[in-house]
């Protein structure tokens, strides 16, 4: 295996391993700040041998940029909506008349 196909390897785990850690994130709710994805410079042309596991990725990373679009758009319909002004609390007595 040559150095390119290892790096390839390695940046698709990578990638994979991001898409996960998207995945998941945006499951349990627990959305952190991501950096996006930066592959290495100089990796060179992918080899004919990954494109599969590569096309897969790119499903993968584009159904999930979908699914992320959709809870999005679903907040800002939330967000948008008017909320009920608080309603006051009653008024209490302050004092208590004991002469009667």
């Amino acid at each position: 295996m040559s150095a390119d196909h290892r790096a390839w390897v390695a940046t698709l785990d990578a990638y994979e391993a991001r898409v996960d850690a998207t995945r998941d994130a945006t499951a349990n709710g627990d959305l952190v700040q991501l950096e996006p994805f930066r592959p290495p410079p100089g990796l060179g042309p992918l080899p004919t041998d990954l494109v599969v596991r590569a096309t897969a990725l790119l499903a993968r990373s584009r159904d999930l940029e979908a699914l992320i679009l959709k809870a999005r758009g679903a907040i800002s319909a939330k967000l948008a909506q008017p909320t009920a002004a608080p309603t006051p609390a009653p008024r209490r007595a302050s004092r208590l008349d004991v002469a009667v």
